[in-house]
């Protein structure tokens, strides 16, 4: 038996990822060490919790989404999923087997991209790059060319294969990737960021593919991204972490509700209100501000009051509000970047400027 053999079916149903207990630790550096230290290469350590007491069940043909800010163990997790990284703590099962004890038979249930667009070769061109990881998986033959026009079709290539992968876009490149994940039909994806870069139409693309896989192959997919609109319209069911500790978990519905309704108030502001954003932090009402949005006619502030109000009304006339620098207030439905914020203390926009950064 080779060692890519096509993976058994998982039946519906069945938990195909079960998360327990989940512990992952690392150390860093301390920065600016002492001289001495630096010379010589003894350096002082502190210790990391990038994943703490994870526990995540999921079933087959779902989709589901990993949400947090950087650093919160999004990557680590599928990391770990994928064999890469072994666990300090807990038990991660893929398709029924163990990821930590029973490698090889995880790594034929599962198709894997991290960061897609630097796991192909772009000197060759996307045929050639699908056959050498067919061969990698124990393809053979007829098998092959069969398998890479499948694929080809599915990811939206086909008058695209046979150019160099360095011409490609980063969209093609990473549906690109997708097909090389898929070649050995693994009833489970695991991706990481996978529009990170893309264009919108490119974005678009992609998640249509994914939704397709999902509902129509019966594929399962697990997903992180920074995007939670992405999220929103694919997940069947999404989980939040927060350095490394799991806050909510639930479909999105379920997720967006638990800020309660007539929590959220939305704020126009004139351009010159800088005083007014300061005073409304400190309104006796406000529990606090989730987004702030300068625009160069307007600045939109969205607040989480500290309990259900009726009617804006109920605020309009409280310190900070009351001044003709407030050109509008509505009460508004939670959003899932309006929980985001509330549970981690970083909107999903000022997550994705720290990405830009790095």
């Amino acid at each position: 038996m080779t060692l890519w053999s096509k993976p058994q079916p998982v039946l519906a149903g069945e938990l195909v990822i079960q998360i327990e207990g989940l512990t992952k630790r690392f150390t860093k550096n301390v920065d600016n060490p002492a001289l001495w230290r630096r010379v010589l290469g003894r350096f002082q350590t502190v210790p990391i919790v990038a994943i703490d007491a994870l526990d995540l069940h999921i079933e087959q043909g779902q989709f589901f989404s990993l949400l947090g800010p950087n650093g919160a163990g999004k990557t680590s997790t599928v990391r770990t999923l994928c064999t890469l990284l072994l666990p300090d703590e807990g038990s991660c099962r893929v398709a029924g087997y163990d990821a930590a004890k029973q490698q090889r038979e995880v790594r034929r249930n599962i198709g894997v991209s991290v960061r897609g667009e630097r796991s192909v070769y772009w000197k060759i061109t996307g045929r050639q790059n699908l056959r050498y990881f067919a061969g990698l998986y124990g393809m053979r033959g007829e098998e092959v060319s069969r398998r890479i026009g499948e694929v080809t079709e599915l990811v939206g290539l086909t008058g695209r294969i046979d150019d160099y992968v360095e011409r490609y876009s980063m969209g093609m490149k990473q549906r690109l990737a997708i097909a090389v994940s898929l070649l050995h039909r693994p009833p489970v994806l695991l991706l990481d960021e996978p529009t990170i870069g893309l264009d919108p139409n490119g974005a678009r693309a992609l998640r249509s593919l994914l939704r397709d896989l999902c509902e129509q192959e019966g594929v399962t997919i697990f997903y992180t991204t920074h995007y939670l609109h992405e999220a929103e319209e694919l997940s069947h069911r999404l989980a939040i972490i927060h350095e490394g500790r799991k806050v909510l978990e639930g479909s999105p519905d379920e997720v967006r509700s638990t800020l309660g309704d007539n929590r959220i108030v939305e704020v126009q502001l004139a351009p010159s209100a800088k005083t007014t954003v300061t005073s409304l932090r400190n309104h006796r009402m406000v529990e606090k501000v989730i987004s702030e949005n300068r625009q160069p006619t307007v600045t939109t502030v969205r607040l989480e009051m500290k309990e259900a109000i009726n009617s804006v009304v109920e605020i309009a006339a409280g310190d900070g509000f009351a001044n003709d620098r407030v050109l509008g207030m509505n009460l508004v439905r939670p959003t899932l970047e309006d929980v985001f914020a509330s549970v981690t203390g970083y909107s999903a926009s000022e997550v994705r400027e720290e990405e830009d950064d790095t």
